[in-house]
């Protein structure tokens, strides 16, 4: 159930992080899984990291390989998390090769969620996260009990591949070995409390404003980006809080009025005719550019028209907070700080200060009421 309640509330805000080639939120779903399973183990700090970092390296390659054909109907945090939970869950439980394999297809075989649940007005997909979280502590504890799962799962004629239209690459993410550097080396790290296909365009707009851009001259912005960004976060008219989270428009017409973008800005109503005037003008297209190098990097072009004629135009290669654009240490902290201090108030500070500890001989249970107590997670 920790794992569970976790994993779902890691992914309400959208501000976890993504594996971008393969169009994944790995930390909710795994982190959930191993802080569930750690604090019960009482595991050391390093043993915590080290399944971590397990998890990222299992469910990463397995969303690459799954790619954006399996992402067009389904929501890769679910069904790769679920593998990559079960792989940092089996690490920390110490599960031996046979049983970790036995961990990974049962997990396979519990993964879901699906892309309609975020293309209209829904709250379950949080839950993606974790359902996955809780499949992978359950898949690795049957394991470790002695159940058994499918080896071919992932490849087989009726596997994960076959049904979920993924893994044109014949799994070769996941064959591959391990010289080729940790994928968790290579995760962004979101700036912004919404869905990442619209961070680029956020970056431009803010740009602009940078330059000098003021909402009262824009006729209209003209965005161009990659097809996945239009078809998933391209909602025209938001009407909810979780829309707005998805709507480019919507997005935009916040950066460029308010200088930001974030948690209250998209959560406060407005009944301003100007805004709605703004969010209304955005045009949107599919820039060949950046769907060509899409989804390993994201990127946008943002092109102000103004009442008087002239134009304005910020090339954004690569949203911020990925590996090409990464968010600078200071901004992180203050990333923390911000999301944790609206629970945890003063001891958000202190709790920092014992994450920053786990690698140097901290334990899990130290990260639950100041280490007073565990089996809390």
């Amino acid at each position: 159930m920790a794992a569970l309640v976790n994993g779902t509330a890691a992914h309400t805000l959208e501000l976890d992080d993504i594996y971008a080639p393969g169009l994944f939120h790995p930390g909710a779903p795994i982190i959930a899984a191993a802080l569930a399973v750690a604090d019960q183990a009482d595991a050391s700090g390093d043993g915590f990291l080290r399944a971590i970092v397990t998890g990222y390296e299992v469910g990463c390659r397995v969303a690459a390989d799954l790619g954006p054909e399996h992402y067009r109907n389904w929501h890769t945090t679910g069904t790769a998390g679920s593998i990559g939970a079960a792989a940092a869950a089996a690490e920390l439980l110490g599960l031996d090769e046979r049983a970790v394999a036995h961990a990974l297809a049962l997990s396979a075989t519990m993964a879901s969620g699906l892309q309609q649940t975020f293309r209209g007005d829904a709250m379950g997909k949080p839950l993606h996260a974790g359902n996955a979280a809780q499949a992978g502590v359950v898949a690795a504890t049957l394991a470790r009990g002695g159940v058994t799962g499918a080896p071919d799962v992932l490849e087989g004629p009726s596997g994960l591949g076959a049904a979920t239209g993924g893994a044109a690459s014949g799994w070769a993410n996941c064959r591959a070995g391990a010289g080729r550097g940790l994928t968790v080396g290579s995760i962004s790290v979101k700036p912004y409390p919404c869905c990442g296909h619209a961070f680029a365009v956020i970056d431009g707009v803010l740009l602009l404003r940078e330059r000098g851009l003021a909402a009262d001259d824009v006729e209209r912005l003209e965005i161009g980006t990659y097809a996945a960004a239009l078809d998933v976060a391209g909602i025209a008219r938001p009407a909810t809080v979780p829309e707005r989270r998805f709507s480019i428009p919507y997005l935009a017409a916040v950066a460029l009025t308010e200088g930001a973008v974030t948690e209250e800005s998209v959560e406060r109503d407005r009944d301003d005719g100007r805004f709605s005037e703004l969010a209304g003008a955005v045009a949107l297209k599919v820039e060949q550019t950046y769907e060509e190098r899409f989804p390993s990097r994201r990127g946008a072009r943002v092109t102000a028209v103004a009442r008087d004629g002239r134009r304005m135009t910020a090339e954004i290669p690569d949203r911020s907070g990925s590996p090409q654009n990464p968010l600078p240490q200071d901004r992180l902290e203050q990333k923390f700080l911000a999301t944790a201090t609206a629970v945890l108030g003063a001891r958000s500070r202190d709790l920092l200060e014992q994450v920053r500890g786990l690698r140097h001989g901290g334990r899990v249970c130290d990260l639950f009421l100041g280490g007073q107590e565990s089996g809390t997670a």
